[in-house]
C-alpha cells in the first residue's frame, strides 16, 4: 500500500477554543467577546458559528465597535475536551469552497439581519 493510501485525510482540519459566552477578551485596542453560539444545518453537516461584538475602546483614534459572525467550519466532534485552561475544544473543518460560503453567509444573514460581516476562520 502506498503512502497516504487507506487513511482518510484530513483536510482542512482545525481546532476551535470556546471563549465563555459574555466575558471580555482583551486586545492592545480594546476587547471582543462572544455573544452567542449557534450551530447552523447546511445540507448535510453542521456548522459552528459564533456571534461576536468587538470594541475598540483603549485606542488613541477613538471608541468605535461592530458586531459579526465567526464560522469556526464544519463540526467534526463539538466540545470533545477541555485544554489546560479548561475550555471546551471542538474538532472543525474549515469550510473552503467559495459556493458553500456564498450559501451559508446567506443563511446567517437570513437567520441574524443585523449581522452584516460573516468571518470565515
Amino acid at each position: 500500500m502506498g503512502k497516504g493510501e487507506g487513511r482518510e485525510v484530513r483536510k482542512a482540519l482545525a481546532l476551535h477554543v470556546h471563549q465563555p459566552i459574555g466575558e471580555e477578551i482583551r486586545s492592545i485596542a480594546g476587547y471582543y467577546m462572544v455573544l452567542e453560539e449557534g450551530v447552523l444545518k447546511y445540507r448535510d453537516r453542521e456548522v459552528l458559528y459564533l456571534l461576536e461584538a468587538a470594541a475598540a475602546d483603549t485606542s488613541c483614534c477613538g471608541g468605535a465597535g461592530m458586531g459579526f459572525i465567526m464560522v469556526p467550519g464544519y463540526i467534526r466532534e463539538l466540545r470533545g475536551r477541555k485544554n489546560e485552561e479548561g475550555l471546551w475544544v471542538s474538532e472543525v473543518d474549515r469550510v473552503e469552497d467559495e459556493g458553500e460560503r456564498r450559501e451559508i453567509t446567506r443563511e446567517l444573514k437570513a437567520r441574524h439581519p443585523g449581522f452584516h460581516q460573516i468571518i470565515f476562520a
